[in-house]
């Protein structure tokens, strides 16, 4: 060996570096991340905080739309005018401010802060909730994505990623120490010193120490995770793209425009009830129900998404990941409560669909709590076999799935007078809407992410009109 070569000094290679420390980095990066994502609604419930999203803009500007609240339970009669209190009305959380604490009768008035008149009715102690000592604006938005299933997947698979990385960073480190320790062997041994040409030249374990086989299991683990993770994940948005195209192909195949769409069919005699309106689409209901019996109707509202069949089950599981042809679908149908008598005629009937997160199936429902969008898309249809409904919406709000709203009646009387009422009451929106006491009514259900076991629904009165599947009846 020439000795001029032999003599170099060893040179470190620089990637040995950089790739490590960036592995290390981005992984931190990504742990801190989903720490980051999960602190503001996780923590604060180990200390007794209850946490509700913020949907309205009562309290703006105060709290935003889109905020968390942290609320604290206390002792009503200890609250002062001016805080901040959560409260249940009509199984909805609300945030107000209080005006006044009525002791002796065991209420509370209270105001939003953007509203210009204290609210109607004073809160009863039993439905205090509790003190709003803190919120965090935006973060209601990442509480919202992480409600649901995909987004706690979204969230594991992210936090083995960065784990991994963290966990490569270690294994390079260790991979560039090896690989600089048999390069100083071959340097030593290929000195021309009598004295180190004897030297026996380290040899590397061969034998894996407990560290680096803790490193692997964890490494495996975490790709195990990331991998299970990332492959539901796909296969949820898969279905998302699967019910897509099987419910654009519906309609394209089952339905069709009413031709001219502007025009009204003349009145049915002896028939006042009925409007002489003609339903804007047809739909082939004897291909449809010859496919599948337990087919019962088809609701559309121009310009969105809402448009597909509805069907009537055994349970209310039947078609919950069950598309209308009976095939596995993760969207499923949109469905009547099974506890509903079939063909819409109770007094009220109860129609299902899941918050899809591509805005599909009955996801936008929680649109309709804003005016303006309301009083764009004030009516949707619902046809059936034998008659057509015009559905005039009349409230929209979030509520609890265990509260109310979801009586089923069979009979008409004060207690469904009642829940009309209670209908209008705990709207979001305001309208001019009379309430009919004999009239059908409907009210469409989804799932809402503003706190835990939330729905989004909307109430509309079913109003026949001179058609049945979109043909005028005769």
């Amino acid at each position: 060996m020439n000795k001029d070569q032999s003599s170099k000094p060893i040179k470190r290679s620089q990637g040995g570096k950089f790739f490590p420390a960036l592995c290390n980095v981005l992984g931190t990066l990504i742990i801190l991340f989903v720490i980051a994502a999960c602190v503001p609604l996780t923590v604060p419930r180990l200390v007794g905080y209850q946490i509700y999203h913020v949907v309205s803009g009562s309290m703006e500007p105060t709290i935003p739309v889109g905020s968390v609240i942290y609320v604290r339970p206390t002792e009503p009669a200890g609250l002062q005018p001016g805080e901040i209190i959560a409260f249940w009305h009509g199984g909805e959380p609300v945030t107000h401010r209080v005006l006044e604490n009525h002791q002796f009768a065991g209420e509370l008035v209270t105001k939003g802060d953007a509203n210009t008149v204290q609210d109607f009715e004073p809160v009863p102690y039993d439905d205090l909730i509790g003190r709003v000592e803190h919120h965090a604006p935006i973060v209601g938005a990442i509480m919202e994505i992480l409600a649901g299933n995909v987004g706690k997947l979204y969230l594991l698979a992210l936090a083995s990623c960065g784990v991994m990385f963290n966990i490569l960073a270690a294994r390079l480190r260790v991979r560039a120490q090896e690989r600089l320790l048999l390069a100083e062997s071959e340097y030593v041994r290929g000195l021309s010193l009598p004295s180190v040409s004897e030297i026996t030249p380290p040899t590397l374990p061969k034998k894996r120490s407990s560290k680096k086989i803790i490193r692997m299991v964890l490494m495996l683990s975490m790709l195990l995770v990331f991998s299970v993770s990332a492959g539901v994940v796909a296969f949820v948005k898969h279905q998302y793209r699967v019910s897509d195209a099987l419910y654009e192909a519906t309609s394209s195949r089952y339905t069709q425009l009413t031709a001219p769409v502007n025009q009204a069919p003349a009145p049915i005699e002896d028939t006042p009830h009925i409007l002489a309106e003609q339903a804007p689409i047809q739909v082939d209901f004897d291909a449809l129900l010859a496919l599948n019996p337990d087919i019962e109707g088809w609701i559309y509202c121009p310009d969105t998404v809402i448009n597909y069949p509805v069907l009537h089950g055994e349970t209310n599981d039947t078609y919950l990941h069950h598309a209308y042809d009976h095939s596995y679908n993760y969207a499923g149908s949109i469905f009547s409560d099974s506890n509903n008598t079939p063909h819409f005629t109770d007094p009220s009937t109860i129609i299902y669909g899941h918050h899809m997160n591509d805005n599909s199936m009955f996801a936008t429902l929680d649109l309709w709590q804003h005016q303006e969008y309301f009083e764009d898309h004030p009516v949707m249809w619902l046809l059936t076999p034998t008659q057509d409904y015009k559905v005039t919406l009349f409230s929209a709000y979030n509520t609890s799935a265990y509260s109310d709203a979801y009586l089923i009646f069979h009979d008409y009387g004060p207690d469904f007078d009642q829940y009309l009422k209670n209908a209008q009451t705990f709207s979001e929106i305001s309208s001019d809407f009379e309430l009919d006491p004999s009239g059908h009514y409907v009210m469409l259900s989804t799932c809402a992410y503003v706190f835990d076991d939330a729905r989004s629904v909307i109430h509309g009165l079913l109003q026949p009109v001179s058609s049945a599947g979109g043909v005028p009846i005769k």
